[in-house]
């Protein structure tokens, strides 16, 4: 698959604000959880903090014990990301400074020649997962000591980071066919070794050090994995978190060459996942791992791991920041309204390791504690998804509450959004740009919003139905200019394995039993099936208590009729948004079977 021969890299790429440039307020979906994961990041390091520097100061694993131990040293680097970001989006100059005495703690443990921490044991014969995972927690101080460089400006930290930069290209290349160490993985088939490449080009973007590219030319010149998915476009199915890791490796390194080739094999491999290995909720994989086999919903499965839904998520923004595609961006609210916010607890304080699409979400277990870090990290980069910039062009993604600062060609672009979303299909945005900018502003219509219009300073604009595009308006900047963005919401089906799950706007919805007592959620003789014509129907909160049990807290539900094999009648249940489906325990519910014998006359998308 060629990329269009006058693709251009610097036109097509738009630019992601950074974390400082928005903030969430409230009203909006994610502000409340936002603020909650900050207080896990800085739970995390109350009561982990010398734990995760204790994984640099001492090496505890010989064969027979617990194999966790191997990838301890992942924590630090995963904190520090989802932390520095977070306490400078919020400005919160506490968790600033104790993000700054970390990483000090953490450079006390490097190595003269580069190395963070014990090195392995050379008087004993390794183990495997010993190998296979060294390189691993390297690469995570990667992530950490470059985020911290970024948005703190520490020459410390890029100091540590390049030293380390050049300890892996000396350690394992060069990397041909006659010496494949690196690539040589006995675990992970390599996958724990070539992860790095991602790290490696960002860490050259930033030092020009041409070592650095040439080995992670190698790597994708040898490594059998990347080299099957650039000469097919299909993905290797392995466990999709490693896979991500590696794909947005590749993605930069075509991003720095300027190659559109390998650029448009990795976005058809990304729409092979997108469209053949994703569930409806926005993630992918079952037991941390992909197959040819349908996807399914499987009872308190081991389904969208969390550290895969965040790879998910960052692959995913780097490839809109490139490209600049809208697929991109609707792909990224699919998984943030619900599988990414479902892994986490109403008060932010608790992680799922698997987001299962019924029955349980087991918080806080796991077979190891990867996803509670890497969850932190998917939720701390919300913000710089709501909107973009290319030029004087503003783009506005997701309808948020929010506030932001935009830098264009002629200054600083204020934005002002307030959103009734999702509760309702409204949001005014105001701009105040400087005088001297006449620019455009791209808002997009998502491919669930129907009747969609803008009005601009009280004057309708555009109400072209085209989903899942952008309504392009010129602005002037002598004035604040008012954005009015008004659509409906409808009830949607998309479908899983032989059922299908019910979808408002973005949001897929669910069956919790806190608000249907009375309700049968197992599988056998599928009791709960779906009416042709099924619709959300008006709330009527006086007859609550016939068919649902008290309604408490702040989720939000809506009321559809259902079939119900026990009786003739149409019965109605209560829906609550899947992401906040079961977070106090309770039994939910989100795929159903359609009911081929419904009352409701004509066709199902009725």
């Amino acid at each position: 698959m060629a990329k269009d021969s006058s693709f251009s890299f610097e036109e097509a790429a738009v630019t992601i604000p950074s974390p400082a440039s928005v903030q969430l307020e409230s009203g909006g979906r994610f502000q409340a959880r936002f603020h909650g994961n900050a207080n896990y990041l800085r739970f995390q390091h109350e009561y982990f903090g010398d734990e995760m520097i204790a994984a640099f100061v001492s090496r505890n694993y010989a064969p027979g014990e617990l194999l966790e131990r191997m990838w301890d040293g992942e924590y630090a680097g995963k904190w520090l990301d989802g932390a520095i970001r977070t306490a400078v989006n919020m400005r919160d100059e506490e968790l600033l400074a104790t993000v700054d005495i970390f990483v000090q703690s953490l450079l006390q443990y490097q190595q003269p020649d580069g190395y963070f921490g014990i090195k392995l044991p050379t008087d004993r014969k390794l183990n495997s997962w010993e190998q296979d995972w060294d390189l691993w927690n390297q690469w995570n101080c990667l992530i950490g000591l470059l985020t911290h460089y970024e948005l703190r400006g520490a020459e410390s930290s890029l100091h540590a980071a390049a030293k380390l930069g050049k300890w892996i290209t000396t350690t394992y290349g060069p990397v041909t066919e006659v010496n494949r160490d690196f690539i040589n993985g006995r675990t992970n088939g390599g996958m724990t070794n070539v992860v790095v490449i991602g790290q490696l080009t960002r860490l050259y973007r930033h030092t020009g050090d041409e070592e650095l590219l040439v080995f992670v030319k190698q790597v994708i010149d040898v490594f059998p994995p990347i080299r099957q998915m650039l000469r097919s476009g299909e993905p290797f199915l392995f466990h999709p978190y490693m896979l991500g890791a590696v794909l947005l490796g590749v993605v930069d390194y075509s991003r720095i060459v300027k190659d559109p080739e390998i650029l448009a094999r990795v976005e058809q491999v990304w729409d092979v996942l997108s469209t053949e290995h994703m569930f409806p909720t926005g993630s992918l994989g079952e037991r941390e791992d992909l197959d040819d086999d349908p996807i399914r919903d499987v009872p308190d499965g081991q389904l969208q791991e969390t550290c895969a839904t965040t790879e998910w998520i960052f692959l995913t923004m780097r490839l809109y920041e490139i490209t600049g595609d809208i697929k991109y961006i609707a792909a990224l609210e699919r998984t943030s309204y619900n599988a990414l916010l479902g892994a986490q607890s109403d008060d932010g304080m608790k992680w799922c390791y698997w987001m299962p699409m019924r029955y349980s979400k087991h918080f806080l277990h796991g077979p190891t504690r990867c996803c509670f870090w890497s969850g932190p990290r998917g939720v701390a980069r919300i913000p710089q998804m709501i909107y973009a910039s290319q030029g004087d062009t503003l783009y506005v993604n997701f309808f948020e509450s929010s506030l932001s600062s935009i830098q264009v060609n002629e200054g600083i672009i204020h934005i002002s959004q307030h959103s009734s979303f999702p509760e309702e299909g409204w949001s005014r945005i105001v701009i105040k740009a400087p005088p001297s900018w006449e620019g455009a502003i791209k808002v997009r219509q998502p491919g669930w919003a129907k009747s969609f219009t803008v009005r601009l300073n009280g004057e309708l604009a555009t109400t072209m139905d085209q989903p899942e595009s952008y309504h392009h308006l010129q602005l002037a900047g002598n004035r604040n200019n008012e954005l009015e963005i008004a659509f409906d919401l409808e009830l949607e089906l998309d479908a899983l394995d032989e059922a299908f799950v019910m979808r408002r706007g973005p949001e897929v919805l669910a069956l919790d039993t806190r608000d249907n007592i009375d309700t049968w959620l197992g599988k056998e003789d599928e009791l709960i099936t779906l009416p042709r014509g099924i619709r959300l129907l008006p709330f009527d909160e006086s007859k609550r208590y016939q068919w649902a049990g008290p309604l408490t807290g702040e989720r939000r539900r809506y009321f559809v009729k259902v079939s119900d094999a026990r009786t003739d009648d149409l019965r109605g249940v209560v829906l609550t948004p899947y992401a906040d489906a079961g977070n106090d325990g309770a039994a939910f519910r989100t795929a159903f079977p359609k009911d081929a014998e419904s009352s409701y006359p004509g066709n199902w998308n009725e």
